[in-house]
């Protein structure tokens, strides 16, 4: 057997076991948080020693910042960022309705957590904000855009969406009063409608 195929089994094996690993190890910062993360207790949670955790993934910072982009990869409505001119009420709906139930609402508690270690100390976490805050923005932006948003407007409202969609994303996982709080997302997704409405006119 050719040593070029060894080497590509090998690559496979490692890959498919890194992304099990990866799974595992998010669902156990779900569960947990990220507050008081050991890398030990968590290589033990998952079934691997901590050399193989380190070995994976490098540093307590590395696997939070993969964490991270798995669930941002699933959190962004990924038709935000195509070339079709997709409808962004439609997307930002779905979304809402698909991730804050009681089922992956926690993903965002974690994210959270991230956010505010991250505002209280910056310095080194430059990372995580790009993870949570830049590129659910560029997305946003490019789906005003597509919409027909000014682009005097786009970087304003977008920052105002996501604002808008955290705090209210925020206030569910703390009161827990979802008919409150789905009215004003509903209050929101008007105020957008109406303006994607101006925009056509224009």
């Amino acid at each position: 057997m050719p040593e070029s195929d060894r080497v590509d089994k090998r690559t496979l094996r490692y890959a498919g076991r890194r992304d099990e690993l990866l799974a595992s190890v998010t669902e156990y910062v779900i569960a947990n948080g990220v507050g008081e993360l050991s890398m030990r207790p968590l290589a033990k949670a998952v079934g691997v020693s901590h050399a193989s955790l380190l070995h994976h993934f490098g540093s307590k910072e590395n696997l939070l910042a993969e964490v991270i982009e798995g669930m941002r990869g699933e959190s962004i409505p990924a038709e935000l960022l195509a070339e079709s001119g997709a409808d962004p009420i439609a997307l930002l709906t779905a979304w809402w309705d698909a991730r804050t139930t009681p089922e992956t609402l926690p993903r965002f508690r974690v994210m959270l957590e991230i956010y505010v270690q991250a505002v209280l100390d910056p310095t080194g976490n430059e990372r995580f904000l790009e993870q949570l805050v830049g590129q659910w923005l560029a997305a946003l932006e490019h789906g005003l855009r597509g919409a027909g948003c000014p682009d005097e407007q786009v970087s304003q409202l977008a920052t105002l969406i996501l604002a808008q969609i955290r705090g209210l994303s925020m206030d569910l996982l703390a009161t827990g009063d979802r008919p409150r709080v789905d009215r004003a997302f509903a209050f929101l997704v008007d105020d957008l409608a109406a303006r994607v409405r101006d925009w056509k006119i224009a």
